[in-house]
């Protein structure tokens, strides 16, 4: 676990109501309110079945999102909370007003499943378990710059806002209050699985293992150079005599007891651990050097 000391001291603070209440003010909610509701067959009027949508936004300022937006130079926000989709939940957090332009935050959540089917003897195999799984998470403040010390990274648009923990803690708890078995996300370039390779763990340990592999071939590299040249096929998987392609597969942050035990327990690291030793990389900097000169902003931009 990560949760912060502060975040639970904030918990402990808040008080109870109810929030069927059509208004709810914020000195009489409480953080368990927001993750222990029962409403019946109302789930789709409800952020994942449980969360008003005064409940979201009075979550957001007492858990400090709306402070540290401020901290960064937006006072005046706009939070939009979307449950139109039967399965997926999304929030939006704008400066000034509702445009793409002012966008500064992106969440798209929904509870899903995942049959653990791992290649190494245990008493879980074969089991279901409900987690959280982020669709999508963008936050980036469109007002800065890219600077040689924040350079840009594979799918950003603008520099990012800084507030990753801060977004992983609080999922983190939404999955505890919720009962699910962690959070899954699918890191779709380098740098994101690396950012948060220190609690996530990739649900196949052999992707665990490959990744682990790139991250230890080239572990002088700067990040950005890592995450772009993989992008660029500038990574050679020198055992398959191959273009090495990134690994676009489910990485768990473990909340359920027996999958934290069992992902960072001593069979998943020995079986990740030899798994490592199958690969080997090499990094063509001819080719990388050829495509920076190449490349535009909007290539750089794009999502791949």
């Amino acid at each position: 676990m990560i949760f912060s000391h502060k975040f639970w001291c904030i918990s402990r603070r808040l008080y109870k109501t109810n929030l069927h209440q059509p208004k709810i003010t914020d000195l009489d909610l409480s953080e368990n309110d927001l993750f222990n509701l029962d409403i019946g067959k109302r789930g789709g009027d409800f952020f994942l079945g449980y969360y008003s949508k005064e409940g979201v936004i009075l979550a957001l300022k007492k858990y400090g999102v709306y402070a540290e937006l401020k901290n960064r130079g937006f006072g005046k926000v706009i939070t939009v909370v979307d449950t139109s989709d039967l399965y997926k939940h999304k929030i939006s957090v704008f400066s000034e007003k509702k445009s793409q332009q002012n966008l500064l935050i992106e969440l798209v959540l929904r509870k899903s499943f995942f049959k653990l089917n791992l290649p190494l003897q245990n008493k879980h195999n074969g089991k279901c378990f409900q987690c959280l799984t982020i669709d999508w998470l963008s936050m980036q403040n469109p007002g800065a710059e890219f600077t040689p010390r924040r350079p840009r990274l594979p799918g950003q648009k603008h520099p990012g806002l800084g507030m990753s923990i801060i977004a992983v803690e609080l999922l983190m708890i939404t999955c505890w209050r919720l009962k699910l078995a962690g959070l899954v996300n699918f890191p779709g370039h380098f740098h994101n699985a690396f950012l948060f390779s220190k609690i996530f763990y990739y649900l196949d340990p052999d992707a665990q293992a490959k990744y682990l592999a790139v991250k230890k071939a080239f572990k002088s590299f700067p990040l950005d150079k890592l995450s772009w040249g993989i992008d660029w096929g500038c990574v050679k998987d020198l055992n398959k005599n191959e273009t090495f392609t990134w690994i676009v597969s489910e990485q768990l942050v473990p909340v359920d007891e027996r999958l934290k035990k069992l992902f960072t327990g001593k069979k998943y690291k020995k079986y990740v651990n030899e798994k490592m030793k199958e690969f080997n990389f090499a990094f063509d900097e001819t080719k990388y050097q050829e495509i920076k000169k190449k490349i535009t902003v909007s290539s750089m931009e794009k999502i791949i």
